[in-house]
């Protein structure tokens, strides 16, 4: 019986690292998109693997369930398949002593699961964040280019030569001002807070009164805000105590609320699918790897539907949060445990 624990969990654990790779390679493009928006022209290769990286955690708390269903529906769909639990039928081995199995390993996802949902994901969360808004401010001097009109804000920037953050022979229109400043040299810098310069040997001229007037200097700072739209934090950055804090201060309660639930009801799904895998798998008939595939689609298109239909009526306070955030989560429990005890019977 041993030998065959480990044939199963050896099928079961390949399928699902081949199943988390490729749902989170699906999922990730949709993400990817949306920050080479933000960060075009900014990033480089490798500040996108960076990026890449980052966003796993989030992905994967989602992702493991889904995976795991279907590791669970290929592994137990091609043993019916082969006929190999008929054979273990025949040797006297019940389909409930290898079903049992998966709720095990559902059990184990579960841990594993809710570390990455309280612990490792929100520290992703803000990593990424700090990521993407200190290429945005580095972005700032990268954009400007030698004998070309930049346009920072309220600032139009122009440079003969441009070294690093250093300019040669700059000129400056600030529209905020209506000044002009021209200068020999100019060292540039930015953080999220807006941009600095710092001019040496230059003339500022501006129009005060009906008259132009002419101010020359050697050493002269602007300090001017970028428009930077930085990111700010989220709640998928706060940890399940922070969570639950913000949520008895603060007036808007329930997106806080829904969060907290939504990091506990995904883990526990794996112990659902532990329960439904192997039943869906034998529903799945003859049809092979397809037909696991099949069912693992319908489940998750059906929960997710549900999920986000009750999501929506929670936010629009027509739902108490602990209902509306895991009635889906019980009712796939139920649907589970019909599923095992019936598979149980084979």
């Amino acid at each position: 019986m041993k030998l065959l624990q480990r044939y199963i969990y050896r099928e079961v654990l390949l399928n699902l690292v081949l199943g988390i790779v490729a749902i989170n390679t699906l999922l990730m493009v949709e993400k990817l998109i949306r920050v080479a928006k933000i960060l075009s022209g900014v990033a480089g290769p490798m500040d996108m693997v960076r990026i890449m990286v980052l966003i796993q955690p989030q992905l994967l708390i989602i992702t493991i369930p889904m995976a795991y269903l279907v590791s669970l529906l290929l592994t137990y769909g091609r043993m019916n398949m082969d006929n190999e639990i008929v054979a273990m039928a025949s040797a006297g081995i019940a389909f409930r002593e290898i079903g049992v199995l998966s709720l095990r390993m559902g059990a184990i996802l579960l841990v594993v699961s809710l570390i990455v949902s309280s612990l490792i994901a929100p520290l992703g969360s803000r990593k990424l964040r700090e990521e993407v808004n200190n290429l945005l401010v580095s972005g700032i001097p990268k954009r400007m280019e030698e004998r070309t009109f930049t346009d920072l804000g309220n600032l139009v920037i122009y440079a003969e030569a441009k070294e690093g953050n250093l300019l040669r022979e700059v000129f400056v229109y600030d529209r905020k001002r209506k000044t002009i400043i021209t200068a020999r040299r100019a060292f540039i810098r930015a953080d999220l807070s807006g941009i600095g310069m710092e001019f040496r040997d230059g003339l500022i001229t501006m129009r005060e009164r009906k008259r132009n007037v002419e101010i020359y200097f050697s050493g002269y700072s602007l300090q001017e805000a970028s428009g930077l739209q930085s990111l700010s934090r989220r709640v998928e950055e706060f940890t399940l105590p922070e969570l639950l804090k913000r949520a008895q201060e603060s007036e808007r309660r329930i997106p806080y609320m829904m969060e907290f639930m939504r990091r506990l009801s995904y883990p526990c799904m794996n112990l659902v699918i532990g329960l439904i895998g192997p039943g869906l798998a034998l529903l799945a008939g003859r049809t092979g790897r397809f037909g696991g595939l099949t069912v693992g689609i319908l489940f998750f298109s059906a929960y997710y539907t549900v999920s986000l239909y009750l999501e929506g009526l929670v936010e629009a306070k027509r739902l108490p949060v602990e209902i509306g955030m895991t009635l889906p989560l019980l009712a796939g429990l139920l649907l589970g445990m019909v599923v095992f005890f019936r598979s149980s019977k084979r």
